[in-house]
Formats: C-alpha cells, structure tokens, sequence
C-alpha cells in the first residue's frame, strides 16, 4: 500500500513547468467558449465591453504562463536543452516549450480579439 504523505521532491518547480505549459491553451480555449457565450448578451445590450473583457482575461492568463514558464527557464541558466538528458535538461525543455507555446496562444488571442474592434456583436 501506498503512503499517502509521500513527499515529492521539487513538486513546486515541477508544478510551475506544468502550468507554464499547460496554462495558455487552457486559456485560448476558455477564450474561444466564452466570447461566444457572451455575444448574445451583448447584442442584446448593445455593446461590446463583456466581449472584450473575455479576450482581456484570457490574454494575460496567458501571457501569465508565458511569464512563469520564462522564469522556470531563466532559473535554469536561459539554455536551450539540446541534447542534454536528466532533470536540467527536462527542465530547460519544458519551460522553453511553455514560453513559446504560451507566446503563440497569445497571439492567436489577439488575432481572435481584431474583430471585436471592428464588429458590433449582432453582426
């Protein structure tokens, strides 16, 4: 049987990388389901502020996990991995996949935020 109070080493670091990675596509897709949850509030109201409120949280949700995974990277001597192996190398690897993956969710925000600027929601 399993002890239940089994410590696991670096369970903070390992959980920064996770989210740096893991944060922005949670993001974009809570973008994508609730700017279309709100459009026909909005229409009916005849404005546009819960849309872009929508696309403002997602959009620093996400370049919060950019910010995360940059320091997890830049604490680990801002090194691409290469070829090098063990937990440096899976630490260098994961936290430079969350800088960049975070990065690119969040432009497809914006790209997602560009209508809303130039669309009312009822067209």
């Amino acid at each position: 049987m399993a002890d239940p109070r089994t410590e696991v080493h670096e369970a903070g670091r390992i959980a920064a990388l996770w989210t740096g990675v893991l944060l922005a596509p949670t993001a974009f897709l809570a973008n994508l389901e609730l700017s279309y949850l709100v459009v026909q509030p909005s229409c009916a109201r005849g404005t546009a502020w819960p849309v872009h409120l929508v696309h403002a949280v997602c959009l620093l949700l996400a370049l919060g996990g950019a910010l995360i995974a940059w320091r997890c990277w830049s604490a680990e001597g801002a090194e691409w991995p290469g070829a090098q192996g063990g937990p440096i190398g899976r630490t260098r690897f994961m936290a430079g996949l969350g800088l960049v993956d975070s990065l690119l969710f969040a432009l497809v925000i914006v790209a997602q935020w560009v209508p809303v600027f130039t669309l009312h929601p009822c067209q």
